[in-house]
């Protein structure tokens, strides 16, 4: 009996040794995981229209104003993002421009139109702020009240 437990040690050892060996030299390494950071979250500043505000709705981008109008999140560091969505309530933005803080210098990142839960992506900016402004307002209607800007750097490998 003993010597059926050793032989049985023995196979169990060299297929777990096999096993070990194809990983180590097949595709068995770790997948890497998808990730998401919230970037917003890490603003040390928010600013409308040039003025500081310390609010919580102002905190996640919520505002309102006229046409013309911004808001600005100011971070400690440098932060990598490539996604922002803006969530609009009155559906009376025509255009709005989003704007990257790089090397202390405000860069275009994109332009859009008509907001009601916009979702955009775009290569990845290493900035300290992000500013977006609504350029123009529906005819008639120039005040807007975005209900939220959310600022992510997803990857996905």
């Amino acid at each position: 009996m003993k010597n059926f437990h050793k032989k049985r040690f023995a196979a169990v050892a060299i297929i777990v040794t096999l096993a070990t060996l194809v990983c180590a030299f097949s595709s068995c390494k770790k997948k890497s995981q998808n990730s998401v950071t919230d970037v917003i979250s890490l603003a040390s500043e928010v600013l409308i229209n040039g003025n500081a505000v310390d609010t919580p709705e102002a905190d996640v981008g919520v505002f309102s104003g006229k046409q013309g109008d911004y808001i600005e999140f100011r971070f400690p560091k440098a932060q990598v993002f490539n996604t922002v969505f803006i969530n609009e309530k009155t559906a009376a933005v025509r255009q709005y421009n989003i704007y990257a803080e790089i090397d202390g210098e405000y860069t275009l990142i994109h332009t859009g139109k008509h907001i009601l839960g916009e979702n955009i992506t775009f290569d990845a900016v290493n900035a300290t702020a992000l500013k977006f402004e609504v350029v123009n307002t529906q005819i008639n209607n120039d005040s807007f009240e975005i209900q939220g800007i959310s600022v992510y750097n997803i990857v996905t490998d």
